[in-house]
């Protein structure tokens, strides 16, 4: 985004109406973190928070499908700018990033079973029968995917937009702070590398106005964290 096109997008909406657009996504976004977490912690505190694991037996999370990308969608819908979803704000040089990212993601999957804290959590399914592990691997994609497409919605395009209107320059840095705090209930590794991977895509994402990339990055990762289960 130039500078120019910074000062417009300031201009319109960081008046009451762009803050208060920003406080309230700030708390929606604290509010189904909140709740994530403490469903899948099984927390009962006031109430027993499990209610809100609503998990398929197909592995499909209802709740993240809903809270991270439909509830996000529908309130996205007027005036809606679909350059933030295709290819037409690409340049050559993010297909080089994104096979790049994609290399990375190979390299840090590799070294898990380096790190004892990374093993524990992401142990191989190699002593299981083939058909267990095809079975386990569809369960996975099918989570996987019933998120990752809208934790990068939510974050990298409706918390992003707010942020970048409100505070033009450096609002996308609280970005990777709320997902790399989200993620300290995994191993501090993996919430490092959240960040990192937060640092690197969220400014993309808010100079192309486009979160594609960062979806099919984060995809990546996820699809190579998945081979490498299947085979160690």
């Amino acid at each position: 985004m130039t500078d120019l096109e910074l000062r417009n997008s300031g201009r319109e909406t960081s008046g009451i109406g762009g803050r208060t657009a920003l406080i309230l996504v700030l708390a929606y976004v604290a509010v189904v973190h909140t709740i994530d977490t403490l469903a899948a912690h099984s927390v009962h505190f006031i109430i027993s928070w499990h209610v809100f694991d609503w998990q398929a037996a197909n592995g499909f999370d209802y709740f993240k499908f809903l809270a991270w990308f439909i509830a996000p969608l529908i309130f996205s819908l007027r005036g809606f700018d679909t350059g933030w979803l295709g290819l037409r704000r690409w340049r050559r040089v993010d297909l080089v990033i994104l096979g790049v990212l994609a290399a990375v993601g190979v390299a840090c999957v590799l070294i898990i079973p380096v790190f004892p804290s990374l093993q524990a959590v992401y142990s191989g399914w190699g002593r299981f029968p083939a058909k267990t592990r095809c079975r386990l691997a569809q369960h996975a994609f099918v989570w996987t995917f019933s998120w990752v497409i809208g934790w990068e919605f939510l974050h990298r395009h409706v918390l992003l937009k707010r942020l970048t209107t409100v505070w033009p320059r450096y609002g996308w840095l609280l970005i990777p702070l709320i997902e790399g705090v989200y993620h300290l209930q995994k191993p501090l590794l993996e919430a490092g590398g959240m960040v990192v991977f937060s640092l690197v895509l969220t400014p993309w994402a808010a100079k192309r106005r486009n979160v594609l990339l960062p979806f099919l990055a984060h995809l990546l990762v996820e699809l190579e964290l998945l081979a490498f289960l299947m085979v160690s």
